[in-house]
């Protein structure tokens, strides 16, 4: 396996920087098996959860090695805006973040600042991963290009974010907006109703911020149906979900083979 060196940039922003698509898959299981999966599948990313899982930041590290290795970009979900997970995160080797639960434009600037090293931005120096431990890239050339090819998304998921997503999107350095549409119905009091025009108004509002700031819309997308839908309203960053995939792909199964007699 080749050292993935970061001054080579990072495919999956610059794709959505150039207005492309990217598909790829949340992974709440554990392992590197489910990450090396995804990227022989041809996911362009997969969102290691942080915030929805039993994932220890031991496991992440080897799913993010897992994932570089068969061509996917890793990205980490973490559960707040918290600038130590944020450090934690890109110094474990990921190549870009999702932060969930922001709600506003303060929070969104102090995310990218967290991305960034000083003196533009608050990013704790250490030879991390993404330099091999500083014995692969020097100090300088790997800050300077740390600052440039990391992705950074944010997820927008109460009614209070949404109001707030044109100011949010237009934070620079914001690659993607991406639409909690599960907390979004919970918050709207039509919990677990992702088709409800409530939800779906509110999700159009983040599109349109999205697209007034030149951010890439993103929503999670529980089959290909609703992905499809989505990708014709202007979703560019369309995240399947691990359980749900090889739950659904499972039960086919099982009831398939008893239909036919198992």
């Amino acid at each position: 396996m080749a050292f993935s060196d970061i001054r080579d940039g990072n495919p999956l922003k610059e794709a959505l920087s150039a207005g492309g698509t990217a598909v790829g898959m949340f992974l709440r299981m554990p392992g590197m098996e489910p990450a090396e999966l995804c990227g022989h599948a041809g996911c362009d990313f997969v969102l290691i959860d942080m915030e929805h899982s039993t994932i220890t930041w031991e496991q992440a590290g080897g799913m993010i090695l897992a994932a570089e290795w068969a061509g996917a970009v890793p990205v980490l979900r973490v559960s707040n805006p918290a600038r130590d997970l944020i450090t934690r995160a890109l110094d474990v080797g990921a190549h870009g973040i999702m932060v969930a639960q922001v709600e506003s434009a303060e929070e969104a600037r102090g995310i990218v600042a967290a991305t960034r090293y000083g003196p533009g931005g608050t990013r704790g120096t250490a030879g991390s991963r993404r330099s091999g431990y500083g014995l692969k890239i020097p100090l300088g050339e790997f800050t300077e290009a740390a600052d440039r090819a990391t992705f950074v998304g944010v997820q927008l998921e109460s009614v209070r974010a949404v109001r707030n997503a044109p100011a949010i999107a237009a934070v620079p350095g914001v690659d993607c907006v991406m639409a909690g549409l599960s907390d979004l119905t919970v918050d709207l009091g039509v919990a677990g109703e992702w088709d409800h025009p409530s939800v779906t108004a509110a999700a159009m509002e983040i599109e349109a911020a999205c697209r007034d700031h030149g951010a890439a819309f993103g929503v999670p997308a529980p089959d290909v149906g609703f992905a499809a839908a989505y990708l014709a309203l202007g979703a560019r960053f369309i995240a399947g979900g691990d359980v749900g995939v090889f739950g659904r792909a499972l039960r086919s199964f099982v009831e398939g083979v008893r239909a036919s007699g198992g």
